[in-house]
């Protein structure tokens, strides 16, 4: 967790996305910038999404895609003998799907 003066949000928004781009959960993207929450460090990345030049926001929503489209496949491999668990994980993995849109 950082300490000290907070940064400018462009700079924190842009650390967000350099961590994600190396594979970080919003989770753990939040905990080393010292973010709240998971879903602050999620809004984060969709501004600077949303920022972006059509061609690089399509790129990057892809990339992220593909992160989301492992993270299903790592749920139903791992919660396949509990199928409550992936359904509300699943439902969760959606809603991370959605924003991207």
């Amino acid at each position: 967790m950082r300490s000290g003066p907070r940064q400018p949000r462009r700079s924190l928004d842009a650390e967000v996305v350099a961590l994600r781009e190396q594979g970080h959960s919003y989770s753990a993207v939040a905990g080393a910038l010292g973010i709240k929450r998971a879903l602050n460090a999620q809004e984060a990345f969709i501004r600077v999404m949303r920022s972006l030049p059509e061609k690089e926001r399509r790129a990057l929503q892809a990339r992220e895609s593909a992160r989301l489209d492992q993270l299903e496949v790592r749920i139903r491999t791992r919660d396949a003998d509990q199928p409550a668990k992936m359904e509300r994980h699943l439902a969760g993995l959606e809603a991370l799907r959605e924003t991207m849109r």
